[in-house]
């Protein structure tokens, strides 16, 4: 792979990161990247530790004079999610990322870039990886599976660790300090079906919804952006109303933790309603574009003849059955913050939609800062389930990381960042998942907030990291280090 990186600065954190890209790396498929760092520790002599769920923690002594200073644990994660434009061939699991520099950003070609969290993970072995640098004893944990259930962390001995300061790495914006996250679950929703034949005299009929721009789906849930499942129920529903059809095939999404761009039906009509049918698809098409006019403004419609022949259709009820049931599924903000100006307090987002044989797998994101406010959400949606026989099924769930007032290392930081940059950072709250509060939960009274340089369009192939962020955090957590006095 060619070195896209070597005139961006800080040199040596670009080049840990574009080392990492090299190596495949999505979610549950870390074995490569996390054998990659055990290599890295051992390669300079440092005290490692990788256990089964193939979470690493590597050592580091204080360098001269801070010997004695209480460890900080430095913390980011392996993983990144895996998206890709439809016109892009590449395979993540064989690949590196195809990495690009545009206008002070780095880029990825046709896919995302992973710099959540890969960033983290350089700026940790720049660290490391310097005999230069002063710093306190460094516990690095880097964690897996991440960004498909958080099951590195949940796995995670952290008897080993001494630490009771902690700086995670995996937040998006330059001079904001976070220091308090969303809790989250994940929930399965499966529609049973039965297929039958076609109608008289049909055809199949595509709709294809895409151009949406996408985005993470607890940071961006409050832009407005559209959900293509969302946009394809809402026009399917309203052509329920006025024409009998079937549905062959339903699809939509890629993770569940990102808000899908493009989704897809095929439906089998009758010929003679059938150029009535895609006419009224347009109107109602049109409608959603207006809707969208101001965030989705490369939102098309796709409508054309679909060679899907294999699939026999869903009879008329359970195709009224599913469309309604998609409709009836909130998504996207469902409360804002009565405490915090700005932040979103509670979201659904309906990440997956797939279909296959006999039955419609709906996957969805919920997300609070209330974990009463998630148990209701979750109760609302076991209800709908119920109402259309649906299976309802809880995957995985982790709780919110609540707001510390006491914070030694929030204030260190936060003197850090005048003392650099004459201005006092932003003390904000994410609605997103970060593993703080799990790590929050598992050691007892320790010090936590979260900062990152700016990334645009996270879990999206229009990912994007603004160069000079990068540096402008690694000065600020060099700073920090410098500062350190925590015991």
């Amino acid at each position: 792979m060619e070195n896209i990186t070597k005139d961006l600065a800080p040199q040596k954190v670009f080049y840990f990161f574009e080392e990492i890209s090299k190596i495949p790396r999505g979610s549950k498929k870390e074995k490569k990247i996390s054998d990659w760092l055990v290599k890295f520790a051992n390669d300079r002599n440092l005290e490692v530790y990788q256990d089964s769920a193939l979470n690493v923690v590597i050592k580091k002594a204080g360098s001269k004079g801070y010997e004695d200073y209480s460890p900080l644990i430095l913390q980011g994660h392996m993983d990144m999610v895996w998206e890709k434009n439809s016109d892009t061939k590449f395979d993540f699991e064989t690949e590196g990322i195809k990495l690009a520099v545009k206008d002070g950003f780095l880029k990825a070609v046709g896919t995302t870039l992973g710099a959540d969290n890969g960033i983290a993970v350089a700026i940790i072995l720049a660290l490391l990886d310097s005999d230069e640098l002063v710093h306190p004893p460094i516990e690095a944990v880097i964690t897996a599976d991440e960004e498909a259930g958080m099951t590195g962390v949940e796995n995670l001995d952290v008897s080993a660790l001494k630490g009771k300061t902690m700086l995670n790495i995996d937040t998006e914006e330059e001079g904001e300090i976070y220091v308090s996250s969303a809790g989250g679950s994940r929930v399965q929703i499966d529609f049973n079906f039965t297929r039958v034949s076609e109608l008289p005299d049909s055809k199949n009929i595509l709709l294809e919804i895409k151009g949406l721009n996408g985005g993470h789906s607890g940071s961006d849930i409050d832009k407005g952006l559209g959900n293509s499942i969302k946009i394809l129920s809402f026009i399917l529903s309203e052509l329920a109303k006025k024409f009998k059809f079937q549905l062959c095939d339903i699809k939509g999404g890629d993770k569940t933790n990102a808000i899908p761009r493009e989704a897809f039906a095929v439906v089998n009509i009758s010929l003679t309603e059938l150029d009535n049918f895609i006419k009224e698809s347009k109107i109602f098409f049109e409608e959603m574009k207006t809707t969208y006019s101001k965030t989705e403004q490369n939102l098309a419609m796709e409508i054309k003849e679909s060679t899907a022949a294999d699939k026999r259709p869903l009879s008329e009820e359970d195709s009224i059955n599913l469309i309604n049931l998609l409709c009836e599924i909130p998504s996207g903000v469902i409360a804002n913050s009565e405490h915090i100006e700005g932040l979103v307090e509670t979201s659904l987002s309906m990440g997956v939609l797939r279909t296959r044989d006999t039955v419609s797998s709906i996957q969805l994101l919920l997300r609070s800062s209330v974990n009463s406010a998630l148990r209701e959400l979750e109760n609302k949606l076991k209800d709908i389930s119920e109402l259309y026989n649906a299976g309802f099924t809880v995957d995985s769930s982790y709780s919110s990381w609540e707001y510390r007032e006491d914070s030694k290392l929030r204030e260190l930081f936060v003197k850090a960042h005048e003392n650099i940059f004459e201005k006092t950072p932003k003390i904000k709250a994410i609605h997103a998942g970060l593993e703080c509060g799990i790590f929050a939960g598992k050691i007892s009274d320790l010090d936590v907030i979260s900062i990152g340089p700016n990334i645009y369009g996270a879990h999206t192939p229009e990912e994007r990291m603004e160069i000079s962020s990068v540096e402008y955090t690694w000065k600020w957590i060099l700073k920090a280090l410098e500062l350190y006095r925590i015991k």
